[in-house]
């Protein structure tokens, strides 16, 4: 590698394309983390030098202001030279550094649009030489900009840059684009800088445009013929956004395929172009982390690939790990990764009436994704029959819930599923679902094991549900039996949402109103009714408005408070079947009630639905 200092006049004067390759990220700069700092650094060193010209006693020495005032140093950048014919160009591929290179021409346009609006055409042409190549030596319009990003980010970059020829209005740039953001900030920080100075607008202006020519440096690495440019691009640590696990991912993969004389340009518009669009970059729940979903999909799509657990912050090494070892070219790997891409949506935005739909939100509130390995490679299977694929879900769901209703163990559901996986290979398509009943059947370890109807009931009417299992599950689980309630095919459907809240019976402050009959005020009584009115038996679900206003009432009152305003099937059971009294005794029956429906939702090893 060749190492310079260069200040932008060295890096922008010159004829030069600096393009960005397709297979890197968008950009993704903004004004908090970047965008603010950047600004308030080159207000620093203009400020500096406008006070060194003023000081100045002589012309000399105002013309020799800008050797003692400090630069700015922005980071590096490493450049790859690229072969072009004597016709085109020179050409530099951005191996690094790609947002300082766009930022930095964003602020030059916003700086050349408000020179323009100045009418200094003096400051205008030097912004716009360090933008644009000679219009003389090009042979496509794009060809101008010194600067190429990747496709994502094309249009609103050209809208950016043209926005600042004289004959462009700059009120037209109300795009939400993130380019479009970037702009309107530089422009609107260099406005007021130039307009709260008591020095006229244009020698703010000149100073400014001295800044940028010659005060701002980069450090620039040139790569040269030995140097491997994935692994620079892997271990650089430059100041800046840190790069998505699937941002390496895409480097090494077109990388791989230009090696294999796959052109990457037409496999990255064909197969991976969606993952640049801003939904798959967005952040997602995982576990009680939030990942952007590439990064998920692809550590769920790696585990099912490799049949080994995939942990996020190891995601590009064992991706690498993967590509290295497997027989697929890697246009068959990037096309299959698309596939399934396409069964991870599905999965994402399957009908929340449908039964995998309704599994698929009951994942969501169980807040594991440990399955997906498995529900990846089972979905994306064409040959297995829907009842045998409906079976296979009902089965996980059933055995997650019921592990959870019984407040057993989660730790090593990774390796449970990582193993149910290795058996569905082997496993004829049209018995899947079988299957993954019978795995579950065989489990009789600790953490495995899939419990029996009488462990469920024995939970549910003596395990405290409250505060040990969060209430968007417990919502979940009387969402769950109010449906099945409801499917007779003679009801409407009624969902219960989350605005829903989760209610005590018996008060959680029950001496107010609540007191202990007789001699029962002993210390065990008053502990075993603080222990039972946390039990499912002892909660229900009512509306955020009603919730408040019965929460400490008498029986008597709460009762027909519920009566008169819910619609539930599982409330107008409470109050219809326990009218007169509720104590330790009717939570127990109700607790008892409860498991029934549960149990009913979700078949246990044993029984006769499977």
């Amino acid at each position: 590698m060749k190492a310079d200092t260069l200040d932008l006049k060295d890096i922008f004067r010159k004829d030069t394309r600096y393009v960005v390759p397709r297979f890197q990220r968008p950009y993704v700069w903004n004004e908090e983390e970047h965008w603010q700092l950047l600004w308030e650094d080159l207000r620093l060193v203009v400020d500096e030098l406008m006070t060194r010209r003023e000081e100045a006693e002589t012309q000399i020495e105002r013309d020799d202001a800008q050797l003692e005032t400090s630069p700015h140093f922005l980071g590096a950048i490493v450049l790859d030279q690229q072969s072009t014919p004597t016709q085109k160009l020179e050409t530099r591929e951005i191996i690094d550094g790609q947002q300082r290179l766009i930022t930095l021409q964003v602020l030059l346009s916003a700086a050349r649009a408000v020179s323009v609006d100045l009418d200094d055409s003096g400051s205008a042409s030097v912004f716009e030489k360090l933008m644009f190549n000679d219009r003389d030596l090009i042979r496509e319009d794009t060809d101008r900009l010194k600067v190429w990003p990747i496709e994502a980010d094309q249009d609103a970059f050209i809208n950016v840059m043209s926005l600042s020829d004289p004959d462009s209005d700059v009120s037209e740039l109300d795009g939400d684009e993130i380019l479009h953001e970037c702009f309107r900030y530089f422009r609107t920080r260099i406005k007021e800088w130039i307009e709260s100075g008591e020095q006229p607008a244009n020698e703010r202006l000149d100073a400014l445009v001295t800044t940028m020519w010659t005060l701002i440096r980069v450090v620039v690495i040139d790569l040269e013929d030995n140097d491997d440019a994935q692994v620079i691009f892997e271990t650089l640590n430059a100041r800046g956004t840190p790069l998505l696990a699937a941002d390496l991912i895409k480097n090494y993969l077109f990388r791989e395929a230009a090696i294999e004389q796959t052109d990457p340009g037409e496999l990255h518009d064909t197969y991976w172009a969606q993952f640049d669009e801003d939904e798959w970059r967005e952040d997602i729940s995982q576990g009680r982390l939030e990942r952007p979903k590439i990064d998920v999909f692809i550590m769920h799509w790696l585990t099912m690939k490799m049949r080994q657990q995939v942990r996020a912050k190891k995601l590009f090494p064992a991706f690498r790990k993967y590509l290295d070892r497997t027989d697929h070219t890697t246009e068959e790997v990037v096309r299959d990764i698309d596939h399934y891409a396409s069964i991870y949506q599905q999965i994402s935005e399957s009908d929340t009436e449908s039964r995998e739909g309704i599994f698929f939100h009951r994942l969501d509130v169980l807040d594991t994704t440990t399955p997906f390995p498995v529900l990846l490679w089972m979905f994306g299977q064409d040959d297995i029959p829907d009842s045998q694929r409906v079976k296979a879900i009902e089965a996980i769901e059933s055995w997650l819930m019921r592990r959870m209703l019984c407040r057993l163990t989660t730790k090593n559901y990774n390796n449970i599923f990582i193993e149910l996986l290795e058996v569905l290979e082997q496993t004829d398509s049209e018995e899947v679902g079988d299957t993954v009943v019978g795995y579950f059947q065989s489990k009789e370890g600790e953490s495995d094991y899939w419990p029996e109807d009488d462990e469920v009931s024995e939970s549910m009417v003596e395990l405290q549900y409250w505060a040990r299992i969060n209430q968007r599950r417990l919502k979940m689980v009387f969402a769950a039996i109010e449906r099945n309630l409801r499917d007779t095919g003679y009801s409407e459907t009624l969902e219960i949402t989350q605005d829903l809240e989760i209610e005590h019976l018996l008060p959680q402050e029950w001496s107010h109103h609540w007191s202990l009959p007789g001699e029962r005020a002993a210390e065990v009584e008053r502990m075993e009714r603080d222990e039972i009115k946390n039990t499912i038996g002892n909660l229900t679900v009512l509306t955020d408005k009603l919730n408040p206003s019965i929460s400490n009432a008498a029986w008597d009152d709460k009762r027909d408070s519920i009566q008169e305003y819910t619609v539930l099937r599982v409330n107008q059971h409470l109050v219809t079947n326990w009218p007169e009294e509720w104590n330790e005794e009717t939570i127990a029956e109700r607790g008892e009630w409860l498991s029934e429906q549960a149990i009913e939702v979700w078949p246990g090893p044993s029984a006769s639905h499977w």
